[in-house]
């Protein structure tokens, strides 16, 4: 079997190891287990031609090994080719290796990719563009726009610049003004969070979601019902205690399709770490089974 391999060379697990090293033992754990290797290491910019290349090839499955945004387009231009992708989790969250059970340490990963399955997962899709974890109205791009003017003006790491992005964004806290249509008619909501995940999101603790399925054919919504920023840092503290669920401010629902209306021509947020615009009304659904992936036995 022939697989195509595509590294983003500065994803942030590469940056501090030599890169000889960690091609080659990706490269021996495949062919280990039979494998024909087309391997290729890029920059970030790089990625989507390599990837439109390797998905052009004979290549029968494309391994991605970078971030949750190198991953996003991996998965946009896989899903017309119907070609099996896999990741090895470089980025900073791996949110779809998390979920697959994937190792985050390189050679684990790469060794139980090798020796993995093949599985139809589901994904979601806003206006007709695809996502294999969430999509998120309200504050939160917000956020990520500040986080990157700071990371930017003042050199901050990515960590801290997110956590002085939230407070600047929670001091002057942005709300929508949403219809949300899930086939029982409109409901209307002002709220300053909303997310539409692909598949629902299990109870747990930690500010990183997980979904122990990826194939129940279902999106998550979920709404903060309370516009203030003290509910906000409740809702953010419950979710490190792991009792988020139980959030008397927060509506959730397990729908197949969902139409958000807007006053607003156009909204904006973050699909999978990526800040978009897209016009209004938003139509969300999910597509079952619809990507094939490499994940571990």
């Amino acid at each position: 079997m022939k697989i195509g391999i595509i590294l983003n060379r500065q994803a942030g697990s590469l940056v501090d190891r030599p890169l000889d090293d960690a091609t080659a033992k990706i490269r021996a754990a495949f062919e280990r287990h039979g494998a024909e290797i087309d391997l290729h290491t890029v920059d970030g910019p790089q990625c989507v031609e390599t990837i439109t290349r390797v998905l052009e090839s004979d290549a029968e499955m494309v391994v991605i090994g970078g971030g949750d945004g190198t991953l996003h387009s991996a998965v946009r231009l896989a899903l017309p080719t119907g070609k099996t992708l896999g990741v090895i989790p470089l980025g900073t969250l791996n949110l779809l290796a998390r979920d697959l059970h994937v190792p985050l340490e390189l050679e684990a990963a790469a060794e139980a990719l090798a020796a993995g399955r093949v599985r139809a997962i589901d994904i979601a899709e806003v206006n007709g563009q695809p996502y294999t974890n969430s999509s998120v109205l309200g504050f939160y791009p917000t956020v990520v726009q500040e986080r990157e003017r700071q990371r930017k003006q003042h050199r901050l790491l990515k960590w801290p610049g997110a956590a002085l992005a939230f407070a600047k964004t929670l001091y002057r806290l942005p709300t929508l003004d949403v219809r949300l249509d899930w086939g029982d008619g409109p409901r209307r909501m002002r709220t300053p969070m909303l997310v539409v995940s692909n598949n629902v999101y299990d109870d747990g603790f930690g500010l990183v979601l997980t979904r122990q399925a990826l194939d129940a054919g279902k999106l998550g919504v979920y709404v903060a019902r309370e516009r203030n920023a003290l509910a906000l840092l409740r809702l953010m503290g419950r979710l490190v205690a792991g009792s988020w669920k139980q959030d008397e401010a927060l509506d959730t629902y397990a729908v197949t399709s969902l139409t958000v209306h807007s006053r607003r021509h156009r909204l904006k947020m973050v699909n999978d770490g990526e800040i978009m615009k897209m016009e209004a009304p938003l139509h969300y659904r999910i597509r079952p089974g619809a990507l094939k992936v490499l994940a571990p036995s």
